[in-house]
């Protein structure tokens, strides 16, 4: 097996490891939804995390050019601006 067929390998076992965790994650949220909680956001930011790992996985085979490193840091602002927001939402209640 030559080293790019090895790189390729190796890419898909982490695609698979992220799609994993991924359903993991999902599952868990699911279970508190049905436990009457709301969690689309939590939902959102898992897929999108997951979304980003996969493009930065393809791109360091060089099968994906649109990667940007800094997309994460992006996706965690627009998440911790909103999960802020609900917390002082909650606060506001008491």
């Amino acid at each position: 097996m030559t080293d790019y067929a090895k790189k390729q390998e190796k890419a898909i076992d982490k695609i698979a490891e992220v799609l994993t965790s991924l359903d993991k994650n999902l599952n868990n949220i699911d279970a508190e939804v049905a436990k009457g909680k709301e969690h689309s956001l939590k939902c959102w930011f898992e897929e999108k995390k997951a979304t980003h790992d996969i493009k930065k996985i393809l791109h360091e085979i060089d099968k994906y050019d649109k990667y940007d490193e800094k997309e994460l840091d992006e996706i965690n602002k627009e998440y911790a601006k909103y999960t802020s927001t609900a917390d002082d939402k909650s606060d506001d209640k008491k």
